[in-house]
């Protein structure tokens, strides 16, 4: 703050009130200074803030919530607040400026973003559990998983084992690609009836405590075929030599041609269209971006994803996605569901 130039900073992202305060209801604001934090809420929340936030002055909105930021920014007598630009709108901006006449506003991007980047041991325990609840409901929902299934079948099935083991919420609809759907990197589940001898793209994700998993399976319902097995090969490889180019330091871009540059060489290079991978955390996509356009570095601590994938229109497609850890030498895989190109029951539910 100090380095930016302003004497307090508005915290309006919920993801990043959470990570600040640890409060979990739908309503909160920070506004920290130097030496105070104040935390604001509505009534609702009045019982859960005093169990929930700690270190924090406690202020129960009872009015227009910029009217109340005014009176409390005033006793504290700041002349320049910071907002999160990403996280207030015109319109808010345009009440804030009204009703904090005299005060400076000055628009920031990424500062605590740049803390939650970095997960410590409790975080890192928090995503591990939600990888397990959604390993468990993937490895229960085996039967669903088969030819004369529907996709939604499948995908309610999966939502219904995670939640069961704990989950509160999905950190995004579950997706299932069968046949030439597949081709669609995001293809959330229809009514489609999944078939022998198709692809088969399954991407999900689990919670806990608020931090969340995302992982991708992919296959072949039935045998595979040569074209199916050697493609399949190359996205399993595509994953290696990207988690082997890990190490803190390394640009994230380097990561992403790891993976990019020998699918390019084996000749699908414009079947890859996406980033390779991105941060998980509170948010089931936050930083790092591991792209070929990203400007991030890996440092020990972060947590992302490598999931490389080839899609090719009218054929179907395959994509691997586990979720790696970033060590002081390399990295640690926290994802251990077992991957073959055959959906059956002794792969599921191994």
């Amino acid at each position: 703050m100090e380095k930016a130039g302003m004497d307090a900073f508005l915290v309006t992202n919920l993801n990043n009130v959470s990570y600040l305060t640890g409060f979990t209801g739908s309503n909160g604001y920070v506004l920290a200074t130097a030496d105070k934090a104040v935390f604001i809420t509505d009534s609702r929340y009045e019982t859960q803030s005093k169990d929930e936030v700690k270190g924090y002055d406690t202020f129960i909105q009872k009015g227009k919530l910029t009217e109340e930021l005014s009176s409390v920014a005033r006793d504290l007598g700041v002349k320049k607040i910071g907002f999160e630009s990403r996280s207030v709108s015109f319109d808010t901006h345009h009440a804030l400026e009204k009703a904090l006449s005299g005060i400076g506003l000055m628009p920031a991007r990424d500062m605590v973003e740049k803390l939650r980047v970095i997960k410590d041991e409790v975080e890192v325990a928090r995503i591990s559990e939600a990888v397990r609840r959604a390993e468990e409901g993937f490895r229960r929902n085996g039967s669903n998983i088969a030819a004369g299934k529907t996709e939604m079948e499948a995908a309610i099935g999966l939502e219904f084992g995670i939640r069961g083991l704990g989950a509160k919420k999905m950190p995004f609809d579950v997706i299932v690609a069968s046949g030439p759907r597949a081709a669609m990197p995001h293809g959330i589940a229809s009514g489609r009836e999944m078939r022998d001898g198709e692809t088969l793209i399954i991407d999900f994700g689990g919670e806990a405590d608020g931090y969340q998993s995302d992982i991708t399976r992919s296959g072949v319902i039935g045998r595979a075929d040569g074209k199916q097995s050697e493609i399949y090969d190359i996205v399993l490889e595509a994953q290696r030599r990207a988690a082997l180019a890990v190490r803190p330091g390394v640009p994230c871009r380097e990561v992403d041609e790891a993976a990019r540059g020998y699918i390019k060489s084996k000749g699908y290079g414009d079947n890859f269209g996406h980033g390779l991978g991105h941060g998980v955390g509170l948010e089931v996509h936050e930083a790092p971006s591991v792209s070929y356009l990203s400007e991030d570095t890996v440092l020990e601590g972060m947590v992302f994803t490598i999931e490389p994938g080839i899609y090719i229109p009218g054929w179907g497609g395959f994509r691997t996605e586990d979720m790696f850890l970033v060590t002081k030498d390399g990295c640690r895989v926290l994802t251990s569901l077992p991957k073959g190109i055959n959906f059956n029951s002794e792969v599921s539910h191994k």
